[in-house]
Protein backbone atom coordinates (compact mmCIF):
# COMPACT_ATOMS: atom_id res chain seq x y z
CA UNK A 1 0.00 0.00 0.00
CA UNK A 2 1.13 3.68 -1.26
CA UNK A 3 2.26 5.57 1.87
CA UNK A 4 1.63 9.54 1.79
CA UNK A 5 2.93 12.18 4.19
CA UNK A 6 0.10 13.69 6.09
CA UNK A 7 -0.93 17.01 4.41
CA UNK A 8 -1.73 19.91 6.30
CA UNK A 9 -4.86 21.61 6.37
CA UNK A 10 -7.03 24.54 8.17
CA UNK A 11 -10.68 23.62 8.15
CA UNK A 12 -12.73 20.50 8.73
CA UNK A 13 -16.70 20.73 9.46
CA UNK A 14 -19.48 18.06 9.76
CA UNK A 15 -23.01 19.04 9.15
CA UNK A 16 -25.86 16.29 10.68
CA UNK A 17 -29.19 16.16 10.47
CA UNK A 18 -29.69 16.29 6.66
CA UNK A 19 -31.74 14.52 4.20
CA UNK A 20 -30.42 13.29 0.87
CA UNK A 21 -32.76 12.64 -2.41
CA UNK A 22 -30.95 11.07 -5.23
CA UNK A 23 -32.31 10.99 -8.78
CA UNK A 24 -30.99 8.81 -12.29
CA UNK A 25 -32.99 10.03 -15.31
CA UNK A 26 -32.68 9.67 -19.29
CA UNK A 27 -32.20 13.33 -20.71
CA UNK A 28 -35.01 15.80 -20.33
CA UNK A 29 -37.05 13.17 -18.09
CA UNK A 30 -36.03 15.35 -15.08
CA UNK A 31 -35.33 19.00 -15.48
CA UNK A 32 -33.02 20.29 -12.89
CA UNK A 33 -34.62 23.48 -12.94
CA UNK A 34 -38.13 23.25 -13.75
CA UNK A 35 -39.07 19.76 -11.86
CA UNK A 36 -36.21 20.04 -9.12
CA UNK A 37 -34.94 23.51 -8.18
CA UNK A 38 -38.32 25.41 -8.50
CA UNK A 39 -40.50 23.09 -6.66
CA UNK A 40 -38.65 23.22 -4.14
CA UNK A 41 -37.78 27.01 -3.98
CA UNK A 42 -41.36 27.41 -3.82
CA UNK A 43 -41.90 25.29 -1.29
CA UNK A 44 -39.32 27.46 0.68
CA UNK A 45 -36.81 24.08 1.07
CA UNK A 46 -33.36 25.10 1.59
CA UNK A 47 -30.63 23.23 0.40
CA UNK A 48 -27.15 22.19 1.51
CA UNK A 49 -25.52 20.34 -1.30
CA UNK A 50 -26.33 19.67 -4.51
CA UNK A 51 -24.96 17.80 -7.66
CA UNK A 52 -25.87 17.78 -11.64
CA UNK A 53 -24.31 15.52 -14.02
CA UNK A 54 -25.44 15.26 -17.72
CA UNK A 55 -24.70 12.67 -20.21
CA UNK A 56 -26.19 10.12 -21.69
CA UNK A 57 -28.40 9.83 -17.91
CA UNK A 58 -28.50 12.70 -16.21
CA UNK A 59 -28.03 12.07 -12.09
CA UNK A 60 -28.81 14.60 -9.21
CA UNK A 61 -28.15 14.36 -5.63
CA UNK A 62 -29.06 17.09 -2.94
CA UNK A 63 -29.29 17.56 0.63
CA UNK A 64 -31.85 19.47 2.93
CA UNK A 65 -32.81 19.63 6.31
CA UNK A 66 -33.98 16.21 7.67
CA UNK A 67 -37.60 17.61 8.36
CA UNK A 68 -37.56 18.28 4.53
CA UNK A 69 -36.21 15.59 3.38
CA UNK A 70 -39.98 13.69 2.70
CA UNK A 71 -41.25 16.97 1.49
CA UNK A 72 -38.09 17.21 -1.15
CA UNK A 73 -38.54 13.29 -2.53
CA UNK A 74 -42.25 13.67 -3.08
CA UNK A 75 -41.63 16.59 -5.33
CA UNK A 76 -38.97 15.36 -6.98
CA UNK A 77 -40.92 12.08 -7.46
CA UNK A 78 -44.19 13.83 -8.46
CA UNK A 79 -42.81 16.19 -11.03
CA UNK A 80 -40.22 13.24 -12.66
CA UNK A 81 -40.79 10.90 -15.97
CA UNK A 82 -41.73 7.50 -15.01
CA UNK A 83 -38.85 6.27 -16.19
CA UNK A 84 -36.64 8.51 -13.27
CA UNK A 85 -35.53 6.47 -10.71
CA UNK A 86 -35.48 8.50 -7.16
CA UNK A 87 -34.58 7.37 -4.05
CA UNK A 88 -34.36 9.09 -0.14
CA UNK A 89 -31.80 8.60 2.00
CA UNK A 90 -32.77 9.86 5.95
CA UNK A 91 -29.95 10.25 8.03
CA UNK A 92 -27.36 11.89 6.16
CA UNK A 93 -24.21 14.39 7.03
CA UNK A 94 -21.94 16.19 4.90
CA UNK A 95 -18.57 16.66 5.68
CA UNK A 96 -16.26 19.15 4.50
CA UNK A 97 -12.67 19.89 4.19
CA UNK A 98 -10.48 23.44 3.37
CA UNK A 99 -9.11 25.15 2.14
CA UNK A 100 -8.18 22.87 -0.93
CA UNK A 101 -6.75 26.28 -3.21
CA UNK A 102 -7.79 23.48 -6.04
CA UNK A 103 -4.65 21.34 -5.11
CA UNK A 104 -5.68 17.40 -6.69
CA UNK A 105 -3.50 16.24 -3.79
CA UNK A 106 -5.94 17.55 -1.12
CA UNK A 107 -8.99 16.63 -3.18
CA UNK A 108 -7.35 12.88 -3.61
CA UNK A 109 -6.16 12.44 -0.23
CA UNK A 110 -9.74 13.03 0.76
CA UNK A 111 -11.41 11.05 -1.38
CA UNK A 112 -8.67 7.90 -0.22
CA UNK A 113 -10.11 8.86 2.83
CA UNK A 114 -13.24 8.06 2.23
CA UNK A 115 -12.45 4.89 0.50
CA UNK A 116 -10.40 3.75 3.45
CA UNK A 117 -12.64 4.72 5.69
CA UNK A 118 -15.38 2.13 3.76
CA UNK A 119 -18.24 4.71 3.85
CA UNK A 120 -21.01 4.80 1.90
CA UNK A 121 -20.69 7.61 -0.12
CA UNK A 122 -23.50 9.38 -1.83
CA UNK A 123 -22.25 12.12 -3.51
CA UNK A 124 -18.79 14.76 -3.70
CA UNK A 125 -19.27 18.72 -4.44
CA UNK A 126 -16.46 21.19 -4.33
CA UNK A 127 -15.95 24.61 -4.65
CA UNK A 128 -12.75 26.42 -5.38
CA UNK A 129 -12.08 26.62 -1.99
CA UNK A 130 -13.91 23.30 -0.20
CA UNK A 131 -14.49 19.45 -0.77
CA UNK A 132 -17.47 17.86 0.78
CA UNK A 133 -19.08 14.52 1.09
CA UNK A 134 -22.55 13.28 1.26
CA UNK A 135 -22.68 10.38 3.59
CA UNK A 136 -25.20 8.24 6.56
CA UNK A 137 -24.52 10.44 9.83
CA UNK A 138 -23.49 7.08 10.95
CA UNK A 139 -20.32 6.93 9.29
CA UNK A 140 -19.25 10.58 10.00
CA UNK A 141 -16.74 9.29 13.05
CA UNK A 142 -15.23 6.52 10.68
CA UNK A 143 -14.65 9.35 8.20
CA UNK A 144 -12.97 12.17 10.34
CA UNK A 145 -10.76 9.51 11.83
CA UNK A 146 -9.58 8.46 8.76
CA UNK A 147 -8.97 12.33 8.10
CA UNK A 148 -7.23 12.66 11.37
CA UNK A 149 -4.90 9.52 9.52
CA UNK A 150 -4.32 11.53 6.58
CA UNK A 151 -4.26 15.25 7.42
CA UNK A 152 -3.19 17.51 10.03
CA UNK A 153 -5.29 19.88 11.28
CA UNK A 154 -4.33 23.45 12.98
CA UNK A 155 -7.09 23.69 15.61
CA UNK A 156 -7.88 20.26 16.30
CA UNK A 157 -4.86 17.54 17.35
CA UNK A 158 -7.10 14.67 17.15
CA UNK A 159 -10.44 13.43 16.12
CA UNK A 160 -11.94 13.28 19.88
CA UNK A 161 -10.89 17.42 20.13
CA UNK A 162 -12.94 17.70 16.57
CA UNK A 163 -15.90 16.10 17.89
CA UNK A 164 -15.22 18.21 21.60
CA UNK A 165 -15.69 21.67 20.21
CA UNK A 166 -18.80 20.99 17.85
CA UNK A 167 -21.94 22.99 18.54
CA UNK A 168 -24.93 20.34 18.90
CA UNK A 169 -26.11 19.53 15.93
CA UNK A 170 -30.02 20.84 16.20
CA UNK A 171 -27.57 24.26 16.51
CA UNK A 172 -25.35 23.10 13.09
CA UNK A 173 -29.42 22.68 11.19
CA UNK A 174 -30.50 26.09 12.28
CA UNK A 175 -27.29 28.10 10.65
CA UNK A 176 -29.39 26.89 7.62
CA UNK A 177 -32.46 28.69 8.09
CA UNK A 178 -33.36 31.62 5.44
CA UNK A 179 -33.40 34.57 7.61
CA UNK A 180 -33.73 36.62 4.50
CA UNK A 181 -34.80 37.34 0.93
CA UNK A 182 -33.09 39.58 -0.90
CA UNK A 183 -34.76 41.02 -4.74
CA UNK A 184 -31.75 40.60 -6.48
CA UNK A 185 -29.36 38.00 -4.50
CA UNK A 186 -25.61 39.13 -3.67
CA UNK A 187 -22.37 37.54 -4.33
CA UNK A 188 -18.55 37.89 -3.64
CA UNK A 189 -17.50 37.43 -6.96
CA UNK A 190 -18.16 35.45 -10.20
CA UNK A 191 -15.47 34.07 -12.07
CA UNK A 192 -15.22 32.64 -15.42
CA UNK A 193 -12.21 29.81 -16.54
CA UNK A 194 -11.99 28.88 -19.55
CA UNK A 195 -9.96 26.11 -22.04
CA UNK A 196 -11.17 23.34 -19.43
CA UNK A 197 -11.29 19.54 -20.09
CA UNK A 198 -14.41 17.79 -18.48
CA UNK A 199 -13.11 14.13 -17.62
CA UNK A 200 -15.66 11.48 -15.88
CA UNK A 201 -15.57 7.94 -14.88
CA UNK A 202 -17.86 5.26 -12.88
CA UNK A 203 -16.54 3.78 -10.17
CA UNK A 204 -18.29 0.90 -8.89
CA UNK A 205 -16.03 -0.18 -5.67
CA UNK A 206 -13.70 1.69 -2.52
CA UNK A 207 -11.20 0.15 -4.50
CA UNK A 208 -11.75 2.19 -7.43
CA UNK A 209 -12.09 5.05 -5.50
CA UNK A 210 -9.13 4.96 -4.23
CA UNK A 211 -7.27 4.33 -7.38
CA UNK A 212 -9.12 7.19 -8.26
CA UNK A 213 -7.67 9.50 -5.42
CA UNK A 214 -3.97 8.20 -6.70
CA UNK A 215 -4.41 9.04 -9.92
CA UNK A 216 -6.12 12.74 -8.51
CA UNK A 217 -2.65 12.45 -6.51
CA UNK A 218 -0.58 12.10 -9.73
CA UNK A 219 -2.10 15.16 -11.38
CA UNK A 220 -1.00 16.97 -7.64
CA UNK A 221 2.96 16.09 -8.32
CA UNK A 222 2.68 17.90 -11.62
CA UNK A 223 1.85 21.17 -9.84
CA UNK A 224 -1.68 21.27 -11.31
CA UNK A 225 -5.17 22.53 -10.72
CA UNK A 226 -8.42 20.97 -10.28
CA UNK A 227 -10.72 23.24 -10.96
CA UNK A 228 -13.95 21.05 -10.45
CA UNK A 229 -15.48 17.81 -9.03
CA UNK A 230 -18.29 16.69 -8.37
CA UNK A 231 -19.87 13.09 -7.92
CA UNK A 232 -23.40 11.51 -8.19
CA UNK A 233 -24.44 7.75 -7.59
CA UNK A 234 -26.07 6.12 -10.75
CA UNK A 235 -28.90 4.90 -9.37
CA UNK A 236 -29.90 1.00 -10.14
CA UNK A 237 -26.38 0.47 -11.14
CA UNK A 238 -24.06 0.92 -7.63
CA UNK A 239 -21.51 3.13 -9.47
CA UNK A 240 -20.50 6.64 -8.36
CA UNK A 241 -19.92 8.82 -11.26
CA UNK A 242 -17.41 11.12 -10.66
CA UNK A 243 -16.90 14.32 -13.03
CA UNK A 244 -13.85 16.81 -12.89
CA UNK A 245 -12.16 19.33 -15.22
CA UNK A 246 -8.43 20.06 -15.59
CA UNK A 247 -6.68 22.43 -18.00
CA UNK A 248 -7.25 22.14 -21.63
CA UNK A 249 -3.82 21.99 -22.65
CA UNK A 250 -2.87 18.34 -21.05
CA UNK A 251 -5.32 15.98 -22.92
CA UNK A 252 -2.21 13.22 -23.16
CA UNK A 253 -0.77 13.63 -19.73
CA UNK A 254 -4.25 13.50 -17.84
CA UNK A 255 -5.58 10.54 -19.92
CA UNK A 256 -2.31 8.80 -19.40
CA UNK A 257 -2.51 8.80 -15.81
CA UNK A 258 -6.13 7.50 -15.49
CA UNK A 259 -5.67 5.05 -17.79
CA UNK A 260 -2.58 3.36 -15.47
CA UNK A 261 -4.50 4.51 -12.26
CA UNK A 262 -7.87 3.20 -13.17
CA UNK A 263 -7.60 -0.37 -16.27
CA UNK A 264 -10.63 -1.19 -17.62
CA UNK A 265 -12.53 1.79 -16.29
CA UNK A 266 -14.64 3.66 -19.56
CA UNK A 267 -13.32 7.22 -19.44
CA UNK A 268 -15.42 9.83 -20.83
CA UNK A 269 -13.84 13.02 -21.92
CA UNK A 270 -15.55 16.40 -23.47
CA UNK A 271 -14.13 19.29 -24.39
CA UNK A 272 -13.92 22.36 -24.74
CA UNK A 273 -15.71 23.52 -21.15
CA UNK A 274 -15.59 26.46 -19.34
CA UNK A 275 -16.36 27.00 -15.85
CA UNK A 276 -18.20 29.75 -13.61
CA UNK A 277 -18.10 30.02 -9.56
CA UNK A 278 -19.72 31.89 -7.89
CA UNK A 279 -18.15 32.72 -4.46
CA UNK A 280 -20.35 33.33 -1.89
CA UNK A 281 -23.92 33.39 -1.99
CA UNK A 282 -24.99 32.00 0.71
CA UNK A 283 -26.16 28.90 -0.89
CA UNK A 284 -27.19 26.71 2.68
CA UNK A 285 -28.77 30.15 4.05
CA UNK A 286 -31.31 30.18 1.92
CA UNK A 287 -34.07 28.81 -0.53
CA UNK A 288 -34.09 29.64 -4.58
CA UNK A 289 -30.66 30.61 -5.38
CA UNK A 290 -29.83 27.00 -7.00
CA UNK A 291 -33.54 28.12 -9.22
CA UNK A 292 -32.62 31.50 -9.70
CA UNK A 293 -29.31 30.63 -11.23
CA UNK A 294 -30.86 27.20 -13.27
CA UNK A 295 -33.84 29.09 -14.52
CA UNK A 296 -31.40 32.19 -15.91
CA UNK A 297 -29.36 29.51 -17.64
CA UNK A 298 -32.62 27.62 -18.64
CA UNK A 299 -34.84 30.42 -20.04
CA UNK A 300 -31.42 31.71 -21.82
CA UNK A 301 -31.25 28.11 -23.40
CA UNK A 302 -27.68 27.54 -22.24
CA UNK A 303 -27.26 23.71 -21.15
CA UNK A 304 -25.47 22.81 -17.94
CA UNK A 305 -22.80 19.94 -18.32
CA UNK A 306 -22.36 19.54 -14.73
CA UNK A 307 -23.02 21.54 -11.42
CA UNK A 308 -21.63 21.56 -7.87
CA UNK A 309 -22.73 23.36 -4.94
CA UNK A 310 -21.24 23.25 -1.10
CA UNK A 311 -22.65 24.79 1.71
CA UNK A 312 -21.75 28.60 0.26
CA UNK A 313 -20.83 28.16 -3.42
CA UNK A 314 -22.05 27.45 -6.64
CA UNK A 315 -19.77 26.02 -9.77
CA UNK A 316 -21.64 24.84 -12.94
CA UNK A 317 -19.54 24.11 -16.32
CA UNK A 318 -21.11 24.66 -19.64
CA UNK A 319 -19.52 23.99 -22.89
CA UNK A 320 -17.07 26.59 -24.15
CA UNK A 321 -18.94 28.11 -26.95
CA UNK A 322 -21.96 29.29 -24.40
CA UNK A 323 -19.62 30.99 -21.93
CA UNK A 324 -19.74 34.36 -22.92
CA UNK A 325 -23.79 34.42 -22.90
CA UNK A 326 -23.85 32.41 -19.99
CA UNK A 327 -21.30 35.44 -18.14
CA UNK A 328 -24.16 37.97 -19.80
CA UNK A 329 -27.31 36.16 -17.97
CA UNK A 330 -25.75 35.57 -14.67
CA UNK A 331 -24.21 38.97 -14.69
CA UNK A 332 -27.46 40.43 -15.06
CA UNK A 333 -29.67 37.80 -12.54
CA UNK A 334 -26.60 38.17 -9.71
CA UNK A 335 -25.72 41.04 -7.89
CA UNK A 336 -21.80 41.27 -7.86
CA UNK A 337 -19.07 43.86 -7.35
CA UNK A 338 -17.48 45.26 -10.11
CA UNK A 339 -14.11 44.43 -8.79
CA UNK A 340 -13.89 40.91 -7.93
CA UNK A 341 -12.53 40.08 -5.05
CA UNK A 342 -11.05 36.89 -4.06
CA UNK A 343 -13.63 34.36 -2.29
CA UNK A 344 -13.73 33.32 1.43
CA UNK A 345 -11.44 30.74 2.17
CA UNK A 346 -14.04 29.06 4.08
CA UNK A 347 -16.63 26.14 2.67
Amino acid sequence: MEKFERIRIGGLKVMEGGACVAASSPPAALRLDADVCAPLARNRINLTFLTHIAGDHDHQVLCTGAEAGGTAYTLVKTHAAPETAVQLQPGAAIVALYPHDQRPEIIGNFIRSLARARVRLGGLASSPSAIAALLPFRHAKAIVGQLFENFRFSAFASPEDFFAAQPPPAELVEKVVATYQEKVIKVYCIVARPDLDLWGAGISSATGLERLAGALMDLGELGWRLPFLAAAPELGSGELLVSFSTQGDRYGEVRDILARRLPGVKLMHLAPVAGLFLHGPHFGDRYGIAHTLTEALEKAHIPLVALSCTISSISLLIRQQELAAAQLVLGNTFAAPVACPAGPSGP
